[in-house]
């Protein structure tokens, strides 16, 4: 059982200074370890405390998850078993051509409960990712949004193990935790496709109701296809409904990403957003591409993306931005 919490934080205002107290000193000798530098140098003592700091607090949300696990289970862990629980804080700031900057700050934990992976799961959310458009969603621009506890969402999950028909199905069932509280329903279907050739399908059906915005429903479907070791093409479009706005919205999304060694990778992608809301149209397209480095063994990566983005309602003007984004790992 796997219970993923997002945790989008308008009063963690001091994130960012835990996150630069932890990895300053790992990115200053991340790759000094094997150096010439005396065993008892500031940097090394600095950057093994950080890591002994990371590895307790790694420890501790383990050991948490498995807590909730034997309280559900009434069951230890399997000794073989490697808990794959982990906490990721996750910066982004975006800068706009124009001149505005804007600013995300997010918490992701993921509870890993092996021994009730057969039963219902409980899930807990303050990030419902139906709430922001399409376009934002496939997007890496920072959204500036600050997400409100009233808009957490909490409730169960049951995956059956059994297949319908080759799908895979999970259905949910949960409250907005606010007041008067939200009720919502979320059903999905997911299919991989074999015998493809080099080509690898997924599709994926999904229809939910809230009660306070009514129903809406997306179509997925994606295809990959490895070039070589180190390169691999992916292209992916959705269609997505909701009701209390009464028009679809549509992405085409191709990419092509590269593993340029074992630290750094590269991403170019380009997309088109389509919009019924008035004709059916092409409403923007973009292009961009995504720098990752592994700063710090498996813990600490740093994202660079620059974007131009081409919007219809701005006469397909050009929007430059650069975003930054830093995902730091807590995990055993």
């Amino acid at each position: 059982m796997k219970l993923n919490t997002w945790c989008n934080c308008d009063n963690l205002a001091w994130l960012p200074s835990i996150i630069i107290g932890l990895i300053s000193p790992l990115a200053v000798t991340a790759n000094s370890l094997d150096s010439d530098q005396p065993r008892d140098s500031f940097l090394r003592r600095s950057m093994l405390s950080a890591e002994e700091t990371r590895d307790d607090w790694s420890e501790s949300w383990v050991d948490f998850a498995e807590g909730v696990d034997r309280y559900f289970s009434k069951e230890d862990t399997p000794p073989d078993y490697k808990n794959e629980s982990y906490v990721k804080i996750q910066f982004k700031q975006t800068w706009e051509e124009r001149g505005e900057i804007q600013t995300d700050m997010r918490v992701k934990a993921k509870f890993d409960l092996p021994n009730t992976q057969r039963k219902m799961k409980l899930f807990f959310s303050s990030d419902e990712a139906s709430e922001n458009s399409l376009e934002e969603r496939v997007r890496s621009n920072s959204t500036g949004e600050r997400f409100s506890r009233k808009e957490s969402v909490s409730g169960i999950e049951i995956s059956p193990d059994s297949e319908w028909h080759k799908w895979k199905r999970s259905a949910r069932l949960g409250v907005k935790l606010r007041a008067p509280l939200v009720g919502f329903g979320r059903y999905r279907l997911r299919r991989p496709f074999e015998n493809w050739g080099a080509w690898t399908p997924e599709f994926l059906q999904e229809v939910w109701y809230f009660s306070d915005r009514g129903w809406g429903e997306s179509s997925e479907f994606e295809l990959t296809r490895p070039l070589g070791d180190r390169m691999g093409l992916r292209y992916w479009t959705v269609l997505e409904f909701e009701d209390q706005y009464d028009y679809f919205q549509n992405v085409h999304v191709m990419s092509l990403s590269q593993g340029l060694s074992e630290r750094t990778a590269i991403d170019y992608r380009a997309g088109l957003v389509f919009s019924t809301e008035f004709q059916a149209e092409l409403t923007a397209y973009f292009v961009g591409t995504s720098y990752t480095y592994k700063l710090y063994e498996e813990w600490v990566f740093v994202t660079a993306s620059p974007e131009v983005f081409f919007p219809r309602d701005q006469g397909w003007n050009a929007e430059a931005s650069f975003t930054i984004k830093l995902d730091v790992y807590f995990s055993r």
